[in-house]
C-alpha cells in the first residue's frame, strides 16, 4: 500500500535522510521510531507531501506520486493526524468550520450527516461540531483531528506522535481508538513514534532510524532478541526501558 525507495532530502548543505526505504502492506500498522531529530517526521512530510525537495520514489497503492503539489483524490485516499491537538485546530473556526472544509474541499456530498457520522465514530457526542477548540480537552481535540482525517474515508492514515502531547490518562484511549478505527474501517496505518510501548500495543513491524537512515526492519517481537538487533535499535530499546532511582540505605 505504501512504497518508498531511496528517500533523501537535504537542505542546503546539511542531508536529513538518506536513501530511505519502506514498504508497508495493505491493512498492517507500520511504526518509525527512533530518537529526537532522526528525521521520522520529515519523512512523514515526504510521504504526505508538505516536503517538495526530496529524490528517490514514492508510491500509494503501486501508483507513483509527484514531488509536488498533489491532487485532491491522493488527499482523499491518505490522510495525517499531527502531532499537537492544540495546534492542529484554527482557534478561532468552529469545529464545524473545520469539518466543514474538508467535506468542501474534497466535494462530500451529505456534508452534515458525514461529520455527524465521524464525530460520532471517535467517540464524541454530535453537538461538540458547535463549539471552539478552546472548549475542548486535549484528548477530546484529537479525537476531532481524528475525525476530520477520516471524513474524506481515506485507506491510509499517517500518524506523527499522536498522544505524545496529551496526558498519561489520555493517551490509552486515543490509542484504543485508533485500533478500533482501523479494524472497523480497514486501514492501513503508518505510525511515526520515539515510543516502543505505543509500537508495541499498535503496530506489526516497525523500522528503526537512526541519524537519517533505516538501521534496522523487524517486527515487535524479534525486539526482544538484542543480541541479534542494530546497535541502534538496542540502544533504543534499553533507553525505553527507563531508569530505576538508586536505592539508599
Amino acid at each position: 500500500m505504501i512504497e518508498a525507495k531511496n528517500i533523501s532530502l537535504a537542505y542546503g548543505g546539511n542531508r536529513i535522510l538518506h536513501d530511505v526505504s519502506v514498504s508497508v502492506k495493505g491493512g498492517e500498522t507500520f511504526g518509525l521510531v527512533g530518537p529526537s531529530g532522526c528525521g521520522k517526521s520529515t519523512f512523514l512530510r515526504c510521504l504526505i507531501g508538505l516536503e517538495y525537495a526530496w529524490d528517490g520514489r514514492i508510491a500509494i497503492n503501486e501508483q507513483p506520486v509527484a514531488k509536488g503539489r498533489r491532487p485532491s483524490d491522493f488527499y482523499r485516499r491518505v490522510q495525517l493526524v499531527f502531532q499537537d491537538p492544540y495546534s492542529a485546530l484554527h482557534p478561532r473556526h468552529t469545529i464545524n468550520n473545520a469539518l466543514r472544509e474538508v467535506a468542501s474541499i474534497h466535494k462530500l456530498d451529505s456534508a452534515d450527516t458525514r461529520i455527524d457520522a465521524a464525530i460520532e465514530a471517535v467517540g464524541l457526542p454530535r453537538e461538540m461540531r458547535y463549539r471552539y477548540p478552546h472548549e475542548l480537552s486535549g484528548g477530546q481535540r484529537q479525537r476531532i483531528a481524528i475525525a476530520r482525517a477520516l471524513l474524506p474515508e481515506p485507506e491510509i492514515l499517517l500518524l506523527d506522535e499522536p498522544t505524545s502531547a496529551l496526558d498519561v490518562s489520555v493517551q490509552a484511549e486515543i490509542l484504543n481508538l485508533i485500533v478500533d478505527l482501523k479494524s472497523r474501517r480497514r486501514l492501513t496505518c503508518f505510525l511515526v513514534t520515539h515510543d516502543l510501548g505505543v509500537v508495541g500495543y499498535l503496530c506489526d513491524r516497525l523500522a528503526v532510524m537512526d541519524k537519517g537512515r533505516i538501521a534496522e526492519i523487524c517486527t515487535v517481537d524479534q525486539l526482544e532478541d538484542l543480541e541479534q538487533r542494530n546497535p541502534a535499535t538496542r540502544r533504543l530499546v534499553e533507553a525505553s526501558a527507563g531508569y530505576q532511582r538508586p536505592v539508599t540505605e
